[in-house]
């Protein structure tokens, strides 16, 4: 695609928060591959002129697009689209999870796959690894928290497992996830069902926990995901049904 109908690709702007709207036009553009790996951006001069906006705001959206590892910036060359699949990092997946202002489905189910296949592992190092102080944290969550909303509730059992399990990069991965859903999150326990599935899961992986018994929590965590995730696109397709958007 030449430089020229690239840029008439993108079409006239209607926000007033303008750079973050090049950002998303281009970020889809990217993510669907039709900007390229390798192809270079029209200049700012000629995106500035197209999208009539002046060019401090284009240089805002292509900084902003180059921290998210979408393109590269050449001094005294030029804008490059990168390979995502090559360069993206953790921080390039909250960009991903909303396309048009909507859910990415398509996202959603990765992010929820990632999740099913690596929280059960957490569950099994943390009933292997967890100390005393773990297990009465873990208590005092559980069963002396009865005003705690079960959304917090919820995440402090997760950090917690996450913490006993003895891998950093695990607490870590998971605040991420948490922080990237945490909207789907209130959503699920908006469901009085869904509060009493995690009422009765918090005790049940305590117990595993305590006992140190790590096949038991891996298949609690489990279980318990693959309802979560199940749960969760069925309120998603009811919303979609309904024409709303749910967005952080």
């Amino acid at each position: 695609m030449s430089s020229q109908s690239s840029a008439a690709l993108l079409g006239p702007l209607q926000k007033t928060r303008l750079h973050e709207e090049i950002v998303d036009r281009l970020k889809d553009k990217i993510l669907a591959r039709e900007l390229l790996p390798g192809e270079k951006l029209p200049t700012e001069r000629d995106l500035a002129a197209s999208l009539n906006v002046n060019r401090s705001t284009v240089r805002a959206a292509l900084n902003k697009l180059e921290s998210m590892d979408l393109v590269e910036i050449r001094h005294g060359d030029g804008v490059y689209v990168r390979d995502y699949l090559e360069s993206g990092s953790l921080d390039l997946v909250r960009h991903l999870l909303y396309k048009d202002g909507a859910p990415d489905m398509g996202i959603v189910s990765n992010l929820a796959h990632l999740r099913r296949v690596m929280v059960p592992e957490i569950g099994y190092a943390a009933a292997r690894n967890r100390s005393g102080e773990d297990l009465l944290a873990l208590e005092r969550v559980v069963f002396k928290s009865p005003d705690m909303p079960m959304a917090e509730k919820d995440w402090r059992v997760h950090n917690i497992i996450a913490r006993a399990s003895g891998n950093v990069l695990f607490v870590v991965l998971l605040n991420a996830f948490t922080g990237m859903l945490e909207e789907y999150a209130h959503m699920y326990f908006n469901d009085p069902g869904n509060v009493r599935v995690s009422e009765a899961f918090h005790k049940e992986i305590y117990g595993a926990i305590k006992a140190r018994r790590p096949g038991e929590a891996r298949k609690i965590m489990q279980d318990v995901f693959v309802y979560a995730e199940q749960a969760l696109f069925k309120a998603l397709a009811v919303q979609a049904a309904a024409g709303k958007r749910v967005r952080p």
